[in-house]
Formats: structure tokens, C-alpha cells, sequence
């Protein structure tokens, strides 16, 4: 028998953080007005605009131009998000998911123009704009939109109802143990999807000399390979050191020792709800999550909360409870 507690729903968004979130949101366009306040007329009439590798650039733009455009769309992007942040609809999750696309846009467009006019200031001409390791910020600028979609407040931490197990029944000197393999096919076909385009994008680079070029790109790619391939199978076990979650290449993902397991519950699991698919941290829980369904989430003495997709996630749960309960005791 499992006793079917009903998790009250979460309390109001807190203000600061939407607040902070909205802030943030419009960080782009003042460092846009900024800058070009600051440099002045140290800017020259044309800016460098593209790069094909991390040499000099081949192309330019009007100045003037490039800094209107940006500033429209950081400023548009800023305005946009801080009226949806005070609206009272849609949901905190939808809320979070927009901002992060409009704070993409506002990211990018800052970066557009803040390092390529840098660049042109600093080396007095088109030219002379080498971007070398500019490249890094210049790509990091479009992921602006995470910080203020991070910042916002959590809502709904679990979907609908969630069932918190009754204590495994126990003897005195009795210690249970579970485990299971967790397979996601959705990675083994992203990891094969990654090798596939980093053999027909990169290969003939590689073949034509041009490798300085190619080792960036093809760095970060073989990073985002493995990163996936770490979560084709996990080992998810409860047992005297609590609950331990461990990847394919047998590298620690996440454990909760048993004195810090507080609720231990049941629920369907929706990827939206936890940032998406994978590995995701925000503030207050983690989660890994490879498909929707049943999964386990557990709330730790400090508050927070992990969560993981499993199939029949009451069994761990019953028995994680009964664990941390006799745990408990014996401190």
C-alpha cells in the first residue's frame, strides 16, 4: 500500500527574481548605448561585420547601421520581456522558455556590435580587426538568454500530484538495495547524428590542411559528443549510501547520501517542467531527464530537489524512504 500525499502546490513566484530576471533582460541594450556613448567618436565610419576563420575579417559594415539595428533589437527583445514578465499569464514555465529565445536575440545582437566595433577601434581599421580568441566571448554573447530564464522562479517543480511512497517494510537488521540500467535511445541518436555531421563538416577541412581552422569547431563538437553519450545509459541504485545516479563512462552523476534525503515521492516527470532533456541545474533542484514519464524526485534536507526518469519509480522510493528513516534514527 502507498500512502497517495498530494504535494501542495508551490508558493507564489518570488518578485525579486522576476525583477532581477527583467533586469537582466535589458543588459544587452544598455551596454549597446554604452559603449557607443564611451568610444565616440573613436568609431570609424565602417566596422568589421564577418569573419570566415579567426584571421582578419572580409567584410564591413556602416557603423551607424549596425549600432541602430542592434540597439532596436536588444531594446525591442528588453521591452518584450519585461511586459511578459508582468503579465499575469502565461505559466512561470512558459514564461521561462520565451525569455530564453528573447534574450538569445538580445545576446546576440549586443555581441554583433560591441566586439566587432572593439576590434575596429582597437586596430584603427577593417583590417586590422583580428578576431583570434574573440571568437569565445563573441559565441557566448548568444547565451545570454539563460541567465534571466535561469533567474526566474521555478513553477511548477512537479506535474500535478505526486505520490509519496509508504517506508519499505524493514527488518531490524535488514538493508535493501536496488538498481537499474536506464537506457536513452534519444542520445545514441544524437551522439551518432554528432559524428555523422562532424565527419562530413569537418573531414574535408581537415584533408585540405586548413586544420587550425577546423580544431575550434571541431573541439566543442566532439565535447557536445561525448556529453551525450554519457547519458545513453545510466546506472540509477539505492542502497546504504543513499541514491547514486552514474553515466555510461562510470563517472559520478549525482548521489544523496541517506542523512539528506527529506521527501522522497512519485510523479510523472514533464522535461519542460526541468529545463528539458539531460543534465539540467537550476537554482533550488537538477534533474536528469531522458524521456516524459514516471520518474523519482527527491527533496534534500537543505530543500532541494533531483529529479530522475525511471519506470516504477514507487519500489526505489519506498525503499530510499525507508533507509533515510532508519537513518534518521540512529543519529
Amino acid at each position: 500500500m502507498h500512502d497517495t500525499t498530494t504535494t501542495p502546490p508551490p508558493a507564489a513566484p518570488a518578485r525579486g527574481r522576476i525583477l532581477l530576471a527583467g533586469v537582466a533582460m535589458a543588459v544587452p541594450a544598455i551596454a549597446i548605448a554604452l559603449t557607443r556613448l564611451v568610444w565616440g567618436d573613436a568609431i570609424p565610419v565602417d566596422v568589421a561585420s564577418h569573419w570566415s576563420g579567426t584571421g582578419a575579417p572580409d567584410d564591413s559594415l556602416p557603423a551607424a547601421g549596425v549600432f541602430l539595428v542592434t540597439l532596436i533589437i536588444a531594446s525591442v527583445a528588453a521591452i518584450a520581456a519585461i511586459i511578459l514578465l508582468a503579465l499575469p499569464k502565461p505559466d512561470m514555465r512558459t514564461k521561462r522558455m520565451i525569455v530564453l529565445f528573447i534574450g538569445i536575440a538580445a545576446g546576440s545582437a549586443a555581441s554583433v556590435w560591441i566586439i566587432p566595433t572593439w576590434l575596429t577601434v582597437q586596430a584603427g581599421s577593417v583590417d586590422g580587426a583580428v578576431l583570434g580568441w574573440w571568437i569565445v566571448p563573441l559565441a557566448a554573447c548568444s547565451l545570454w538568454g539563460v541567465i534571466p530564464a535561469v533567474i526566474l522562479p521555478a513553477q511548477p517543480l512537479l506535474a500535478g500530484a505526486a505520490a509519496r511512497p509508504a517506508p519499505m517494510d524493514l527488518g531490524e537488521t535488514e538493508f535493501g538495495a536496488w538498481s537499474r540500467s536506464v537506457t536513452a535511445i534519444m542520445f545514441l541518436w544524437l551522439t551518432l547524428a554528432l559524428v555523422a555531421i562532424g565527419a562530413v563538416a569537418y573531414t574535408p577541412i581537415l584533408l585540405g590542411g586548413e586544420s587550425g581552422v577546423a580544431m575550434f569547431g571541431l573541439s566543442i563538437l566532439a565535447a557536445a559528443t561525448l556529453l551525450c553519450a554519457s547519458f545513453i545509459r545510466l546506472r540509477v541504485s539505492v542502497d546504504w549510501r543513499g541514491l547514486r545516479v552514474v553515466s555510461l563512462f562510470g563517472i559520478p552523476m549525482k548521489r544523496i547520501p541517506l542523512d539528506q534525503v527529506d521527501v522522497v515521492e512519485a510523479t510523472d516527470i514533464r522535461p519542460m517542467d526541468w529545463g528539458g532533456w539531460g543534465y539540467r541545474i537550476m537554482p533550488g533542484r537538477s534533474a536528469v531527464v531522458l524521456r516524459s514519464g514516471p520518474g523519482l524526485v527527491v527533496t534534500s534536507t537543505s530543500g532541494k530537489q533531483f529529479a530522475i526518469t525511471i519506470d516504477d519509480p514507487e519500489e526505489p522510493a519506498a525503499l530510499l524512504q525507508a533507509l533515510a528513516a532508519r537513518a534518521g534514527s540512529r543519529v
